[in-house]
This record gives structure tokens, sequence and C-alpha cells, in this order.
């Protein structure tokens, strides 16, 4: 049998040359694979375009929705610290409860203290904070206004804050008219209620924070309970630059709720509302761009460079305002003492921030105010490098009661004592 070309030979055996001629024949056919059926259904498909970007977005999205509750989980953590008065989210629940149990225990313009608290222990019957000392009123040498470092912090003893162991000191009342949580314009109207105050010289206690509550109408956008005593009045300036006050809202319970709502309808002059520059930021979704906002917020950044978080408002271009509306109601508070016959000291009383503003950019935050008060020439007193001196090789952070921050501590106040009662021998009011 032939096959192809193959040479001729003798006879083969025939079952060897039928192998042979398929082994040919096999060799030289197109070489087509044969498709097992089974091996068809077993080849997918790449996947199509489309469904590549499906699977892109379900992944994006779950990265979103981990970024999201990571945010929120840190937001609600800044929320139950010390920094949050950054964060704005009112329990309109728990607002319901407040005004409930405040039962209209406020005073009507400045907040606190009610009328019936500004004469109630532990101040006495003048509305001056007892002194055990000289605990009966009249014939005082000396008056005090201010916030919480004039009236003395919780970390001490009534009897222990700086005006009291002055009194001490002098031998002489000084009546402490200090209400703690005041801005400056709360304190400057408290010294226009206290036409009993007979004292010839009066102090006009600032610690530096104060300033911002002048720009503020309520106090829980400040970090505070959502108390309905936490809402007042505030001054502007009018076009001539001359103090203008703008009443506290009257409310009932639904304006106060409707004022949580929406502050910026009921409180159209407050400056710290929420989602504003310097306000706090509201707690919703999405929140990461809540948390975004919160980092790029001014006073945290200032805070961050080592300042106090304050330190911006002190400067004359702030849009807040805050220099020139503060030096307006100092210069009221002296022109006032001046026509009762007083004579008036401001008494700047620096925390723990400040001096170390002082040590690292060489002064402290509210110089700016030093200034302005002095170009009207309104007597001024800045305690912070006598207190040094007196500290000696000694750290400032033994001035205060609590990890080198918070309120003056019974020695701090001792040290402030001595060296505001060495300020005023040496200008001539008190002997």
């Amino acid at each position: 049998m032939r096959c192809g070309s193959a040479p001729r030979s003798p006879p083969p055996d025939r079952g060897a040359t039928i192998s042979n001629c398929l082994a040919h024949a096999t060799e030289n056919a197109p070489h087509h694979r044969a498709i097992d059926p089974m091996f068809h259904d077993k080849v997918k498909p790449p996947p199509s375009r489309l469904r590549r970007v499906f699977l892109w977005l379900i992944l994006i999205l779950v990265l979103l929705g981990v970024v999201e509750g990571m945010c929120a989980i840190f937001l609600k953590v800044v929320l139950a610290s010390r920094a949050h008065f950054l964060i704005w989210n009112p329990d309109l629940d728990g607002a319901r409860k407040a005004w409930t149990a405040a039962a209209g225990n406020w005073d009507d313009e400045l907040g606190w203290p009610s009328p019936r608290d500004a004469f109630a222990p532990p101040r006495d019957r003048t509305g001056a904070k007892y002194n055990s000392d000289f605990p009966q009123p009249g014939h005082a040498c000396a008056s005090a206004y201010g916030a919480s470092f004039v009236w003395g912090g919780d970390d001490v003893p009534l009897a222990d804050g700086w005006i009291e162991q002055l009194s001490r000191k002098l031998g002489c009342r000084v009546a402490n008219y200090g209400v703690p949580g005041y801005g400056t314009d709360q304190a400057y109207l408290r010294f226009m209620r206290m036409a009993q105050d007979e004292a010839p010289v009066t102090l006009f206690g600032i610690h530096p924070e104060n300033v911002i509550p002048n720009v503020n109408q309520y106090r829980g956008f400040m970090g505070s309970g959502l108390s309905p005593a936490a809402l007042k009045g505030r001054f502007v300036l009018d076009g001539e630059g001359r103090l203008e006050w703008i009443h506290r809202p009257r409310i009932d319970e639904d304006g106060f709720l409707h004022l949580l709502r929406d502050p910026a309808r009921v409180l159209p002059h407050e400056y710290l509302l929420p989602d504003t520059r310097d306000g706090p930021v509201t707690l919703r979704f999405p929140y990461a761009l809540a948390l975004a906002r919160v980092a790029v917020m001014p006073r945290l950044r200032v805070r961050l460079t080592g300042r106090p978080s304050w330190a911006d408002f002190y400067k004359t271009d702030h849009p807040s305002g805050t220099l020139g509306l503060t030096t307006a109601i100092v210069a009221a508070f002296a022109n006032e003492a001046k026509h009762r016959g007083k004579r008036a000291l401001v008494v700047m009383l620096p925390g723990a921030s400040s001096f170390r503003a002082r040590a690292k950019f060489g002064e402290a935050e509210y110089a700016p105010l030093l200034v302005a008060l002095a170009a009207r020439q309104i007597e001024v007193f800045d305690p912070s490098p006598s207190l040094l001196v007196a500290l000696g090789q000694r750290s400032y952070c033994e001035l205060y009661a609590a990890d080198c921050a918070g309120h003056f501590s019974i020695v701090g106040n001792g040290v402030v004592a001595e060296v505001v009662m060495a300020e005023l021998r040496r200008r001539g009011l008190v002997k």
C-alpha cells in the first residue's frame, strides 16, 4: 500500500502500514484543537467595563462609609472632651428640661445671677461676695468687678481669693462684685447697677479670655450648658463708635428651642453662630466635612502655634471687632467711675497660657488692649512682670491650681494680692 511519497519497499506488515499512514496524515494536517464542550463551560469571559466600574463604586462607597464612621466617632470623642466647645450638637430634650428647671430664674439682660441669687449666699445683702474678715457691708476701701478670676475660682476656699487676701493685707474691706463667667460687658453693667458701691477705688479685673463673651450672646456657643440663663444681651458699636446695647431676646420655651434649631434667626448680632468663622461646627452628616471644618478653625490653628486660642480676637482687624468693642466698654467703665467720684484701675489677670505666649513671642496676647487703653489715658496695670519677679526662681505654674492651668491657686492668689497691693500704694490709691 502506498502512502504519500513513501519509497517502495517490501510489503510491510499490513497493520504497521495503516499505523504509519495515520501518523503521517496527522503530522501534515492543519492543527485544529478539539473543543471539549465541558471545557467551554469552564472558561468565563472577562468582566465587562460597566461591571468593573460598578465594583469600583461599591469599593469606594465602602471606604467612604468607613471614613464617615471613623470621623463620626472622633467628633463624638471631641464632644465629650475639654474641646467640646468646637462642636455644636444641642440636645433639645435636655434643653426642655433645662428650661423647666430654670423656671424663669435668670436676669433679663445679663443672664445670671438671677435677681433672687444676686443677693443670696455666698453674697451679702449688697451683692458683694461674703467677706469673713469684714462681714459688715459698708466703708469699703475698694471694690472689684470682673469674672471668675476676680470672684475666685472653685479651686480655692471663698476666703482665699486674691481680693479677700488683698483685703486682709490692707486691713480694710474690699467689696468683691465679681461673677464667674462674665464678660467685661456684663461686669461693666453690674458696676452700673451697684449704686450702693461706696468705695473710692474700684478695680476692673480682666482675664484675657473674658473679651470673647463681649461678642457673644448665648454662652452655649462657647461650650456651656443649654440653660436659658446663659442667654444675655450684648453691646455693639454704632456708626460713631458709641456703645449700643442689644437687649436679651424675650422668648418662651418654644422660642428657646427655636434658638437652638435656628440661632441666626433669633440672635442676628451673635458673632459665634454655629458654622461661622469662629463659631462651633454643627455635628451632622457628612462627618468628614464637619471634621475638616473643625481642623481649619482659626482658634484651633492659633492654639497649635503656642498662643492662646483667643489671641486673634485682640487683633485690630479681627472680623469680630472685639478689640475696639472691649476698649469702648472699659472706657465706659472708667468714665462711670470718674462720674461717681471714684478712681478706676484696670487689672489684667493673666492665665498660664499668657505667660507661655510671653515667653515664646515676647509679649502677652492682650498687649494690643494695653496699648489701646493707654491711648485713652485709662489707668491699667499688667501684673505679669511683677508676678515673675515675685516668683523668683519658681515657675509661673505655681500661680495656678491645676497643672499649670485654670484659676489661681491659694499661693497664686496670695502673690497676686501682694503685687496688686504694691501697685495700689505706688499709685496712691490706698495707704
